[in-house]
């Protein structure tokens, strides 16, 4: 509250406007329903030899979005099954079917019979791997856009322009910088790409901005790093001028020797658990500070889940996938739904007077072999 003083000498007090905070919602009610979609599902991708998958994709999501409420109002998703199989089919005839008829040729008529390799092949092995690296990111980038472009809230909707082919590219040249720094700048690349994807991101006509730094991510990455190498340096072995690295896990009857062996094996173990659990946290602190950068409008966002919070979200959808045999997928959608709900904030106007319909996305095909049941 603040005080300021009229003409006439008097004191007035005037309410300092304190910026909305928008509701999100996740609907948990009717779970039975979801589990009886999941298994007609399952059901019939199996009679269709997972045929049916790219429309039981979009049954999953036209009972998840509206789930979601922001603001009491639900999220909607338009896309069709029909566009999602017809994206597959020009992956698979434009791209797949290409790459292997051009890898059994490869195989059959540049490696060396007596060498089992020769330079030639080697150097198109590079190539594939880097085309398959391209494609990957740019499947990811068109998968990310067709979600976008087919929500809808309050009957206005995403847009996502931007190119694929600059995104494949750009992920190219970040995974090369990670590769020579052996890993060191991969919170680099990491901001790096998601600052294209929020560039290139509207709703209702109104521009995303995101703010992207490295700051505060340095720290936890490089504690993630540094586990492994503690991890590694546990089995160099120096001879002289000899450096080896030895993981010996052949067990034996002998006491000392197959102490030793079980020694290696709680290194290995604690050693994966304590990386396992940096690398966790640096997605926490990072996702956490993206977050805090992406603004629209005037509202803001914040994303604060802690480290235990997020531990127990994986370890507990481990535990349903593994002792159900999937029969229980569906509460793992919801827990995700519920978690996001709980732990995204937005704080500002969103300016809705402001928004207008987004032109719809013409492409009738949708997001090819990257579509999953996991809420975008």
């Amino acid at each position: 509250m603040t005080f300021e003083t009229s003409g006439s000498g008097s004191m007035g007090a005037t309410a300092s406007s304190e910026p909305k905070t928008h509701t999100l919602d996740f609907d948990t009610s009717d779970k039975g329903s979801l589990i009886g979609l999941h298994l007609v599902n399952v059901i019939f991708m199996a009679l269709t030899l997972l045929i049916y998958r790219f429309w039981a994709i979009t049954r999953v999501r036209r009972a998840l979005w509206p789930r979601m409420r922001l603001d009491s109002l639900p999220l909607e998703y338009t896309g069709t099954g029909l566009e999602i199989f017809l994206g597959f089919l020009k992956v698979f005839v434009l791209i797949l079917l290409p790459y292997g008829i051009f890898s059994n040729w490869a195989n059959s008529n540049i490696v060396n019979p007596e060498l089992g390799f020769s330079l030639g092949f080697a150097f198109l092995s590079s190539l594939s791997l880097l085309g398959l690296a391209f494609l990957y990111a740019a499947g990811r980038y068109l998968a990310y856009r067709y979600r976008i472009n087919r929500t809808q809230w309050r009957s206005l909707r995403g847009s996502v322009d931007g190119a694929a082919y600059m995104y494949g590219l750009m992920s190219i040249g970040c995974y090369f910088l990670v590769f020579v720094s052996f890993g060191v700048l991969k919170p680099w690349m990491d901001v790096k790409l998601l600052q294209y994807r929020w560039d290139h991101t509207k709703f209702g006509g109104q521009q995303f901005w995101f703010a992207g730094t490295t700051e505060g991510l340095w720290r936890p990455y490089l504690l993630f790093l540094l586990m492994n190498l503690v991890v590694l340096a546990a089995f160099i072995n120096i001879d002289g001028s000899r450096i080896t690295i030895g993981f010996n896990f052949d067990f034996s009857t002998e006491d000392s020797t197959s102490s030793v062996h079980w020694q290696s094996v709680g290194i290995v173990m604690i050693g994966a658990t304590c990386s396992a659990l940096a690398y966790l946290n640096y997605q926490i602190q990072f996702w956490k500070r993206a977050a805090s950068r992406v603004t629209f409008g005037a509202a803001r966002f914040s994303f604060a889940p802690k480290l235990h919070q997020v531990l127990g979200l994986y370890v507990g959808n481990w535990f349903i996938v593994c002792f159900t045999f999937w029969i229980l997928l569906p509460f793992i959608w919801l827990r995700k739904g519920t978690f996001l709900a709980q732990h995204l904030e937005i704080v500002g106007d969103l300016n809705l007077d402001k928004l207008v319909q987004s032109d719809l996305d013409t492409n009738t095909t949708g997001e090819g072999l990257l579509g999953d049941f996991d809420i975008a």
